[in-house]
């Protein structure tokens, strides 16, 4: 082991043997100089001052406090004995001239002026940025006025599942990329989505653990916070959804439903983040249920689960705390995993979705006497135009599986989600959006791995827009935020 022994000398006020300042490594010659014109820049020096010139420092102002404080020279070193004033220094900063020009340009705008610049921006970052800067913006931007605003994508990206990486990688498309990298997930692990809403995943842990602990994570890309949830153990019991449920705020609950044998039961398990503990409730079941894939939705505080392979939607009440199932309608049409979807209206109507053969889309909403109603079918291919979904719009394309022998491209849901209302297909590789403010279909991103083909996508809705931000009142200066 090697020690080290540092050694501090301590400096005397006045530098010995001709030191002039603590930076000198070499001394000052005593000799006088040989040439009479540095002999003569020397002597036009005052006494005080080194007789060497360095940079040019900024302009030093005395503090007012400090003045009338009284050192005397070192009189050893060729100074003057005179007492001088010792000040702390202060940065004096020149104008330049330019930003305040620019500033006073921009404060003499008036609104109406400020809002045809603020339409040229591209949103929603750099508005939202401009909104930052003083409050006469943000009050601007978040105006009455504001409508007026071009509207940012529906969607900041979507995540997804991809195995070669140990969480779930994000895709942009509006511009701004998110991350969840700083979960304390350890890579050799990993973990994977179940579920998203409200701008919100919920992701499981991987591990050795898996098959006999449930271990989640309820994390926001955009606030970059997590909270990790009680660990579950569920030996001898078969996972059959995991679905979160956003609260009031930050408030969430966690709904996990467990299917048992010997004898067949399931059991009904909720997490409160307001109280930081589980509840549970369980009941017997008269059959062998078995876990399937498939989407959740949730209206209020009823959550309903697609059971794709066994043709019924199972329903949770959070609140009661009880299982029960709803029938689906008649498709008249088979149904198999991907052609087949369930989502919600905009007044908190289940609703159930089914792409036929022809590229036709098929919604059914649920009534509040329990009857599903058909709407009015949309033909897919219709919605196609080559400026939005670029060859997709001529491509051979078809929901039905064994299509793909006769050269078709499968189509298959991706996606719905709550807050916006949009659906999202994969189509020949490629996600597309269903945009329901315009009615068309939008080509968002094309998977090049061949080897891993596309599944469920998780979409992360935009913000409230146009913005509603907070005014903490005060002045309309700039920097008063």
């Amino acid at each position: 082991m090697v020690s080290t022994v540092v050694v501090r000398r301590k400096r005397s006020r006045s530098p010995p043997h001709g030191f002039d300042s603590g930076r000198r490594t070499r001394p000052r010659p005593r000799s006088t100089p040989s040439s009479p014109d540095v002999a003569r820049k020397r002597s036009r020096s005052p006494p005080h001052c080194s007789d060497r010139e360095g940079p040019k420092r900024p302009r030093l102002v005395p503090s007012s406090a400090d003045v009338g404080r009284k050192r005397p020279g070192p009189s050893s070193c060729g100074f003057d004995s005179a007492p001088c004033k010792r000040a702390r220094p202060t940065m004096e900063v020149e104008p330049t001239g330019e930003g305040e020009a620019a500033a006073a340009a921009a404060a003499a705008l008036p609104d109406d002026m400020l809002l045809e610049v603020f339409k040229r921006l591209p949103p929603p970052r750099d508005v939202v940025r401009c909104a930052a800067v003083c409050r006469r913006w943000r009050r601007v931007v978040s105006g009455a006025g504001a409508a007026c605003l071009p509207r940012p994508p529906t969607h900041f990206g979507f995540f997804r599942n991809y195995g070669p990486s140990p969480l779930p990688p994000f895709v942009p498309t509006a511009g701004l990329s998110l991350d969840i990298g700083f979960l304390p997930v350890p890579p050799a692990c990993g973990a994977v989505l179940v579920d998203a809403r409200n701008r919100r995943l919920l992701l499981r842990e991987l591990g050795p653990v898996y098959p006999r602990e449930l271990r989640l994570l309820v994390c926001s890309p955009l606030e970059k916070m997590y909270v990790r949830v009680p660990p579950l153990f569920i030996a001898g019991h078969r996972v059959a959804c995991c679905v979160l449920v956003p609260g009031e705020g930050v408030a969430f609950r966690v709904v996990v439903v467990l299917f048992g044998t010997d004898p067949n039961h399931f059991e009904v398990l909720i997490y409160s983040s307001v109280s930081s503990a589980w509840e549970s409730a369980t009941g017997p079941v008269h059959r062998n249920l078995v876990p399937r894939q498939g989407p959740s939705v949730v209206v209020g505080d009823v959550m309903y689960k697609l059971q794709a392979e066994d043709k019924y939607i199972m329903v949770v009440d959070v609140v009661k705390m009880t299982l029960s199932a709803v029938s689906l309608p008649d498709a008249r049409t088979l149904l198999y995993a991907g052609n087949h979807w369930i989502g919600k209206t905009l007044d908190g109507r289940l609703c159930f979705f089914v792409i036929r053969e022809q590229l036709t889309l098929v919604t059914w909403v649920l009534q509040a006497s329990g009857k599903w109603v058909e709407q009015q079918p949309v033909d897919l291919r219709a919605l196609m135009h080559p400026a939005f979904v670029g060859d997709l719009a001529h491509m051979k394309l078809s929901a039905k599986m064994s299509d793909q022998l006769r050269g078709f491209k499968l189509v298959s849901f991706a996606a719905f989600c709550e807050g916006t209302g949009t659906l999202f297909f994969v189509m020949a590789d490629w996600v597309v959006m269903l945009d329901p403010r315009t009615g068309r279909l939008l080509r968002l991103w094309r998977n090049t791995d061949d080897s891993r083909p596309l599944g469920d996508v998780y979409p992360c809705e935009m913000l409230q827009w146009p913005p509603v931000l907070k005014n903490f009142g005060g002045s309309d200066e700039a920097g008063g935020v």
